[in-house]
């Protein structure tokens, strides 16, 4: 039995794998022939995305520059807000109400994300515009938001579990020594956690980067350089979603689609690996 569940384990783990070799190999297959016809300088580097003028251009600089700034504003908003969530659940509501708090969390978080996409564009971005008196409510600040918002109960629910599991004996030995329990959270448990918290943050952040409807929806597709979180950006995920389906196939606008997703899927991977390499760093620190 015990060989036989090994083997279904060694399966999988190997099926995945192949999966994702698959899926590089399929992107950069359809990636490499807009080399062809454009200078990979100008893909990498160019500063103007038209990829329907004449000529056109392919510079995909300002998707990933509104990427970052998108992708940076919405994770400096998640994780103190899943933070707070957490220490919420954990030490101010009663344990009776925690598994329904954190229930609910988990529901929250399996809600389309088309769903906040049409919030953000019927309520948040009238707002932005009539309230505030901004140009447009279509801005990064919105997307941002939004893209918190979907993103925040999955870190506030592992944080959770991380402050729960925390070693009682380091607690009481802090409680001992004439802590009180804020004292305790904020020089014991909380630096004690930096590795998981710095990992959940990578996680956190490899969602928000690949997340295409929110932003596509309330961003406002201007493929420019923002000055400011007030201003419209087109996102690199957005821009696939957007152009895919009225691109003919085989054309340089094809392959450079091919091309953003593969860019989208390294970095993706590569800050899921740092998020990895933290959790297994911390690990061994703890074994030690």
């Amino acid at each position: 039995m015990k060989s036989t569940i090994d083997r279904l384990i060694s399966v999988s783990g190997l099926t995945s794998i192949a999966i994702i070799v698959a899926i590089t190999f399929f992107l950069f297959y359809n990636w490499i022939p807009l080399f062809e016809t454009v200078e990979p300088i100008g893909f990498f580097f160019g500063t103007l995305w038209y990829p329907t003028a004449v000529p056109p251009f392919y510079g995909i600089l300002p998707l990933l520059d509104a990427t970052v700034w998108i992708s940076s504003l919405a994770i400096f908003i998640t994780i103190p807000s899943a933070f707070v969530i957490a220490i919420f659940i954990t030490y101010i509501v009663p344990k009776k109400f925690r598994y329904i708090l954190k229930t609910f969390l988990e529901i929250f978080s399996s809600i389309p994300s088309v769903i906040l996409g049409l919030i953000g564009l019927s309520i948040v971005a009238p707002y932005f515009q009539n309230v505030l008196n901004m140009d447009t409510g279509q801005n990064i600040l919105n997307a941002a938001i939004m893209l918190s918002l979907i993103t925040i109960p999955m870190p506030a629910s592992m944080m959770e579990d991380f402050i729960s599991a925390f070693s009682p004996e380091q607690k009481e030995g802090s409680q001992a020594l004439g802590a009180n329990e804020f004292e305790t959270l904020t020089r014991v448990v909380i630096p004690g956690l930096k590795g998981p918290f710095a990992s959940i943050t990578m996680l956190s952040l490899g969602r928000i980067f690949g997340e295409t409807m929110i932003v596509l929806m309330v961003a406002g597709n201007a493929a420019i350089f923002p000055s400011n979180i007030f201003q419209p950006a087109r996102v690199l995920s957005s821009t696939i979603a957007a152009e895919m389906g009225e691109t003919p196939v085989g054309t340089p606008h094809f392959y450079a689609l091919f091309g953003i997703g593969a860019i989208l899927f390294v970095i993706t991977f590569l800050i899921n690996v740092a998020g990895e390499m933290i959790r297994f760093r911390y690990e061994r620190q703890m074994m030690k």
